[in-house]
């Protein structure tokens, strides 16, 4: 086997291991996908909007009622068109209230169903979890004893061992794992040196500029001290 085709198999095997590490993730956002679709009753006879629905249905039953109360009125006598109109009326928002707390009452019972379907899938879905990390898991070590020249964590960087072979900087694939560790050593302390700030130091003269020369300082206070107690302190005129 030449040294590009540890590096294919090595590659094959590797693809194969994400593909593990991906059935794990997706077992889990496939979890917390199907789990919004589980509601409370609250939620459902919210989003059924029964106080609005019924509005408009009793506000068609009274247009209803209204406009054969003023049908039959035109047609007969007061009486029967109030009769009749209330009967219209009244039955309309008896019917579209129970018809709305049927569907309602449908709506609710779906949901249970649907919820307990869900709860049914998750369980299944958290039971397979284990089952999953420990194919992953054993996939793992038979890998690192099949693949010795690089380690798992480092296998992503197989496309630069690829290359240092196919540019003829190393000869085997162990070789390029070395030029590979040296490269990231490398870039690992350029990235220190950038991230670490130089503290910048100060001369002594530099340090006297910026904060003043104690000793000056102190020695003038205390020349102004002896002064005042030779002659006295001037009194502010």
């Amino acid at each position: 086997m030449t040294e590009l085709e540890r590096i294919e198999q090595a590659e094959e095997y590797y693809r194969r291991y994400l593909q593990k590490e991906e059935a794990i993730v997706q077992n889990r956002e496939n979890q917390e996908y199907i789990t919004k679709y589980i509601h409370e009753d609250t939620f459902v006879t919210a989003s059924f909007n029964l106080k609005d629905k019924l509005t408009k249905g009793i506000g068609v039953s009274a247009a209803a009622g209204l406009v054969l109360f003023f049908l039959v009125l035109i047609a007969t006598h007061l009486l029967p068109a109030l009769v009749l109109g209330l009967f219209v009326g009244v039955g309309g928002t008896i019917f579209f209230s129970s018809l709305y707390k049927y569907r309602l009452d449908a709506e609710l019972q779906h949901q249970h169903e649907v919820n307990e379907g869900i709860a049914e899938q998750i369980q299944i879905l958290k039971e397979r979890e284990p089952q999953l990390i420990a194919e992953k898991d054993a996939f793992a070590e038979g890998l690192e004893k099949r693949v010795t020249f690089i380690s798992l964590s480092e296998m992503k960087y197989l496309g630069e061992l690829r290359n240092f072979i196919e540019s003829g900087e190393a000869e085997t694939c162990e070789d390029a794992t070395m030029l590979l560790e040296q490269k990231m050593l490398f870039e690992q302390f350029n990235l220190i040196m950038e991230n670490t700030e130089i503290e910048k130091t100060y001369t002594d003269a530099e340090n006297k500029a910026r904060f003043g020369d104690p000793i000056k300082q102190i020695n003038e206070k205390n020349k102004k001290s002896l002064k005042e107690k030779l002659f006295g302190k001037k009194k502010k005129k």
